[in-house]
């Protein structure tokens, strides 16, 4: 078997070690992505690759923990292989990241040339960027020239177009190798930083480090207030973060937040029990403002006389 691919039974074992993780052992997940993709054979679809492929899928985005994705260095990530791991499947734990020396595209950049950069879309770039070319392509256009002398060019057209194909394949797939590197995936935004391998072990330390902090105590967030989306929990957090005096990036210094979360916790602490407080005191305003005087009364006199003693004392 090929390496690098995914077959059925390979595809099956992966989901079912992804299942694994996260239902049992409950772990953050760490993917060293080098696949060409999934085998396509006849005996492959027979045992459904297809369906082995799709539970790859319905793990990750079930999946609970932080999970990283990181291209590793001289690897390449392609086709079915990208879809089944790509971040957007499940975008609040998925990150994905790649090494400046990887590659990653739907197709290899020879796929690429063969149909985006066909032989005569070659012939036109000859004609336009070779001068030689010109000048023989306009030269048999000549109503001058007798059958022989129009063969002699036609025979020398050829002959330079056949000198030049090979110089002009080898330019095309260098091309298309271009957009396959981790600096264009990162302009398109399809991964989140490109990476060095020397540095990529501190890297995704802080960064697990920082994404365990931040998720436990986005889970005592939702406990709280379950319509919360995450994109409020992260301003919440964030003002929590400047508050708190530090210059560092929140975005950015996953180290930085990260110390912030482990020597802050009495701090981290206190800011949601201020929240809390507040999202509990707007539930009683909303509540209390779409009660009658009545219901207000009845359900103050339900309350033990040092109760409501405490509550009018606060009050004046």
């Amino acid at each position: 078997e090929a390496g690098t691919v995914w077959y059925p039974n390979s595809a099956y074992k992966t989901a079912q070690a992804i299942q694994d993780f996260n239902n049992g052992e409950q772990l953050p997940l760490m993917i060293f992505a080098n696949w060409r993709g999934f085998s396509g054979g006849q005996r492959d679809m027979f045992f459904e690759v297809l369906k082995y492929g799709a539970y790859i899928v319905d793990a990750l985005s079930k999946y609970k923990q932080p999970v990283f994705v990181y291209i590793i260095p001289n690897g390449e990530l392609r086709g079915g292989a990208w879809v089944v791991v790509d971040p957007t499947i499940n975008p609040e734990m998925m990150e994905m990241y790649a090494d400046e020396k990887s590659r990653g595209g739907v197709l290899e950049p020879e796929g690429i040339v063969e149909i985006k950069f066909r032989k005569p879309q070659m012939l036109a770039c000859m004609e336009r960027l070779d001068s030689e070319v010109r000048d023989l392509r306009l030269a048999l256009t000549s109503p001058d020239l007798v059958p022989e002398q129009k063969a002699e060019v036609k025979r020398k057209l050829d002959a330079r177009e056949k000198t030049l194909l090979p110089v002009y394949t080898q330019i095309a797939v260098q091309f298309a190798d271009l957009h396959d590197r981790a600096g264009r995936m990162a302009a398109k935004g399809v991964i989140r930083k490109e990476l060095q391998w020397a540095q990529s072990r501190s890297y995704f330390y802080y960064r697990l480090k920082r994404r365990l902090a931040e998720e436990h105590v986005r889970g005592l967030m939702r406990d709280v207030a379950p319509a919360v989306d995450r994109r409020e929990q992260t301003e919440i957090i964030r003002g929590w973060f400047q508050s708190s005096g530090s210059e560092a990036d929140f975005d950015l210094d996953d180290g930085a937040v990260a110390a912030w979360f482990e020597d802050s916790r009495k701090e981290v602490a206190r800011c949601l029990a201020d929240w809390k407080t507040g999202v509990d005191a707007e539930r009683i305003v909303d509540q209390v403002a779409a009660a009658s005087d009545e219901a207000l009364v009845a359900a103050l006199q339900q309350l033990s006389t040092e109760r409501r003693q405490q509550l009018l004392a606060k009050l004046q």
